[in-house]
């Protein structure tokens, strides 16, 4: 039924693999930045 449409089915992203995967790996990447932030505030506060 989509194709009836005219709309397109969603690519593979061009790293990972998976879009499951490239949201896992942006969410990391945030805590992380979030916990390195925290510890150089405490480390220099």
């Amino acid at each position: 039924m989509r194709a009836e449409r005219g709309e397109v089915p969603d690519e593979p992203p061009p790293f990972l693999g998976a879009w499951r995967r490239v949201y896992i790996a942006v969410a990391v990447y945030l805590v992380l930045l979030i916990l390195a932030f925290y510890v150089f505030m405490r480390v220099f506060s």
